[in-house]
């Protein structure tokens, strides 16, 4: 279990790691992107205001001063080739009051409407001639997203009298919005796939983590198997030796001591007998049974005889539950007597050790392709958590046995390709339940 826990909380960290990582390197590449982008627009216009406003001279900036009109035309229509040619928004020619000498754009006020905005930048380039060109940061104008550049204007004196603008729309922007949407879903996506993937390991490692137990599990019973099988083979002698005198003590003496010792040693030999049959489950427990044809309304009124003989010196309730009148079936008759002879017996000890008289009794339901058997007794019950561990091999929760009795029957069921379940109500009853097909396969 620790190597297991050990190997999800380095798969969980190695997952978080990478998610985190592709994650980081998408809004990094986003990031970037957005920066390389806005210089090469910041290039593009710095360099276009000033290659424009070179082309101004300082005649044509002093006679559009004095409201030359025909300076006014000239310089709006290369002023608005220039915005076609660039795809720019506006192009602007501004005094130092912010006032419009000449715009592509016709403008309601007289005054530049983004003076509050870009007033600062403008007013760097005629304070300062050193500065050769201006490019403020991207700005919101209703749904649009603009950027201007500005280049100053000197005029004959060599003073700057005037400043050039250029207004763009950021056109990446919007595939910018997308872009990040696109990595915003992706984010999500990386983590939900994160999110399965873990699952998925965390169910493989657990299935796996079963079957390495369920195969150490097989390998300690196969070994188990061995050297009990070797065991009770040099026991088995000895306690028939054990009982053969005994019983001749008993014809001789009539002495009830060695009455004692023959039920002892029967009911060692009984835990022998479960020892070799735990040892021969890797074999299968049916390879010394024969398929046969038989009904099993007969086989149960044959066990309630049986546990009736057995302790008729107690008080029986057998409990009358649904049996049909006959319920024809193919299969391996004495193993499943077996089966049910166990359980039977199991029920019986149970009300005995809870101080109930015994009751106990079983149910049958034929389908055409299945046939369901219940056995049931009105003892103590069996608690939910005990109920998975009755059919490990050496689990009892009786004060005598070997703890081989429900395993051993859980083996032959399934052999019999059937399934056994416990299903209980404590301290009001317990009911097991065969399930097994009609006709063996063989």
């Amino acid at each position: 279990m620790l190597r297991i826990s050990r190997r999800l909380w380095v798969a969980a960290l190695f997952i978080i790691i990478l998610l985190g990582m592709v994650n980081l390197a998408w809004w990094l590449y986003y990031q970037r992107t957005g920066k390389l982008l806005e210089g090469q627009l910041n290039r593009h216009l710095a360099t276009t205001v000033q290659l424009v406003a070179g082309m101004i001279s300082s005649e044509q900036l002093g006679r559009l001063q004095q409201d030359d009109i025909d300076t006014y035309i000239e310089l709006a229509g290369f002023l608005d080739e220039v915005r076609q040619t660039d795809s720019l928004s506006e192009v602007f020619i501004l005094d130092e009051n912010y006032r419009y000498l000449v715009t592509t754009i016709l403008e309601p006020d007289s005054l530049y409407f983004l003076r509050n905005l870009n007033g600062p930048y403008i007013d760097s380039l005629f304070f300062d001639p050193t500065r050769v060109v201006m490019v403020p940061p991207a700005y919101r104008s209703g749904s649009l997203r603009l950027k201007s550049a500005f280049a100053p204007l000197i005029d004959t004196a060599g003073v700057v009298t005037a400043v050039l603008g250029v207004e763009a729309n950021v056109g990446y922007y919007d595939a910018l919005k997308r872009l990040k949407q696109i990595f915003g879903y992706a984010t999500v996506l990386s983590l939900l796939g994160g999110l399965i993937a873990g699952l998925i390991f965390v169910f493989l490692e657990r299935r796996m983590g079963h079957l390495e137990r369920q195969l150490m599990l097989n390998h300690t019973h196969a070994y188990l198997g061995r050297m009990v099988a070797v065991v009770a083979h040099e026991l088995k002698n000895p306690l028939m030796i054990i009982r053969a005198s005994a019983e001749r003590l008993r014809k001789k003496t009539g002495l009830e001591e060695a009455g004692y010792v023959v039920e002892e040693v029967d009911r060692l030999n009984a835990i022998v007998g479960g020892y070799l049959e735990f040892a021969r489950t890797e074999r299968g427990l049916l390879e010394r049974d024969q398929t046969e044809s038989f009904d099993l309304i007969p086989l149960v009124h044959d066990l309630r005889t049986f546990l009736m003989t057995r302790y008729s010196e107690e008080p029986v309730t057998w409990l009358e539950l649904p049996l049909p009148s006959s319920c024809r079936i193919t299969g391996y008759r004495r193993s499943l007597r077996q089966v049910l002879l166990n359980l039977l017996l199991n029920g019986a000890e149970a009300c005995q050790q809870a101080g109930k008289p015994i009751a106990v009794g079983m149910r049958v339901e034929c389908t055409d392709s299945h046939v369901l058997i219940g056995v049931v007794d009105h003892g103590p019950g069996i608690r939910k958590s005990e109920i998975q561990r009755l059919f490990e091999p050496f689990h009892t929760t009786k004060q005598t046995g070997s703890g081989l009795g429900l395993f051993l029957s859980k083996k032959i069921i399934e052999d019999m390709h059937g399934t056994i379940e416990i299903v209980s109500e404590p301290g009001k009853m317990t009911e097991v339940r065969i399930t097994i097909p009609r006709k063996a396969d063989t």
